[in-house]
Order: structure tokens, then C-alpha cells, then sequence
């Protein structure tokens, strides 16, 4: 019994832990690749986002790398996306992380991932999605979150949860373009930063934020990756919340 309850109360210890390791503070911290080694365990202890400038491209998500495989005419979401990226539909969760899977996404981003912060994959691991178009609102719950441009341009704007209370109703998944004082009294004291993402920009968000990726020319399309880096709370945080 003696057991249990301590076993309990170290479960405990380590939830309040993780959902206190978070800041409300606006700022951005900006690195290049090449200072990650020196540079980014300190940054990050700022809990704070962090740009990663110069990072090497990996185009394979990209409509013109993608054209030259056999997975581009097995695919024409991807063929009706870039003619016309106004008519793009919602697309399920579970097919962007086969998409990141089939084409090796997943392994590049474990491998860049634990090896910038130089992490144990023993405790940590990661799950990646590629996405085409834009997100709405969206919370992190991993350790970090590394969203990353491969083709064309994007923004992303991040709120830190603090701001739920001026959030409407529903806020989830609602299109930033289309949020206005009509959804919430409140909308117009919401505090954000914005980034704009290109291809060779990295974007590392730590836990308690929210996201909406956004095209900077809606009719320009663009191809981008989320990675959520994870401990097991963290991932059982966002299985609870995605039900994924």
C-alpha cells in the first residue's frame, strides 16, 4: 500500500513539474545551426521559442521533389493542392504522419532533433506530421515542437496559454485569417508574436503554446513539417487532449 502511494505521489511530482516548466514572457531567441551546439541548451532554458536560422534544406517535401517519385500520382491531394491551394480540405492527422513515415521524414527529424539537443532516445522520442496549407489554433504538449518550412513561405503565430481565457468558444482548430471580435469580446487583447518561416528556418516551440500556420499569399502554396519531441508525460499529455 506504502508503495502505491509513493509511486503515486511521483507520478504527481513530475505532472506539477511539467506543467510548470513554461513562461508567459513575448520574446524570441534566434540561433544559427552552426552555434547550436553552444548556444541552444542555454536558450532554451529560457523556455522561450527559438528560431534556428541557416539550417541545411531538406527538400523532400517539396512539390518538385515530390514529383519525382512514385508517390506523387498515388497522391492527388498533393496535385490539387498546388493548382489550387484555396480549395484545399481538411486533412486527417493519421495521413499526415504516414505521409512523414512513407517518405522518411520521421527518422530525419528524430535524428536532427536528438542530436541539436543532444537528448537520450531512451526517454525521448518524436512524432511527426507533414502538412500542406495552413493550421488553425493548435496547442504544443510536447518537450518541443520543431515546425519547419520546406517549400514556399508560411506564418506562424504563437500565443502562450495564458491567453485561453480570451479565447472564444471552439477556439481549436479555428483559422487565424478568420478569427474576429464576432468569435470573442475579447479577441482583440490577445497577445501573439509572428514568425515567418522559409525553407532553411527552423521554429522550436516549448510546451503551453498555441499555434495557427498561415500562408503569407493564399494562393501560393506551401509545404511544412510539425515534429513534437517527447517524454512520456508529455506524450501522454497530447494522446489524452489529440486522441491520437
Amino acid at each position: 500500500m506504502i508503495e502505491w502511494i509513493v509511486i503515486l505521489l511521483i507520478i504527481f511530482c513530475i505532472i506539477v513539474w511539467y506543467y510548470t516548466q513554461s513562461t508567459t514572457k513575448y520574446s524570441l531567441s534566434q540561433i544559427t545551426e552552426l552555434q547550436i551546439p553552444t548556444s541552444l541548451t542555454t536558450v532554451w532554458e529560457e523556455k522561450n521559442p527559438v528560431i534556428i536560422s541557416e539550417v541545411k534544406s531538406r527538400r523532400i517535401w517539396a512539390s518538385d521533389a515530390l514529383r519525382q517519385t512514385r508517390f506523387w500520382g498515388a497522391q492527388p491531394i498533393w496535385q490539387e493542392y498546388v493548382s489550387n491551394p484555396m480549395a484545399l480540405q481538411n486533412i486527417p492527422r493519421n495521413l499526415q504522419t504516414t505521409w512523414a513515415d512513407i517518405l522518411g521524414l520521421k527518422q530525419i527529424e528524430y535524428e536532427r532533433i536528438l542530436k541539436w539537443f543532444d537528448i537520450s532516445p531512451i526517454v525521448f522520442s518524436t512524432r511527426t506530421e507533414a502538412h500542406i496549407g495552413p493550421e488553425g489554433l493548435r496547442q504544443t504538449y510536447g518537450w518541443a515542437t520543431a515546425i519547419t518550412c520546406t517549400d514556399g513561405e508560411a506564418r506562424c503565430i504563437l500565443l502562450h496559454t495564458g491567453q485561453k481565457s480570451r479565447l472564444p468558444p471552439g477556439w481549436l482548430n479555428l483559422r487565424w485569417s478568420d478569427a474576429t471580435v464576432a468569435h470573442h469580446p475579447l479577441w482583440t487583447q490577445v497577445q501573439n508574436i509572428e514568425v515567418i518561416l522559409r525553407p532553411g528556418t527552423v521554429l522550436l516551440v516549448p510546451s503551453h503554446w498555441i499555434l495557427a500556420i498561415e500562408p503569407i499569399d493564399h494562393q501560393t502554396p506551401f509545404w511544412w513539417t510539425r515534429t513534437d519531441i517527447h517524454h512520456p508525460i508529455s506524450r501522454i499529455a497530447q494522446q489524452l487532449n489529440e486522441n491520437i
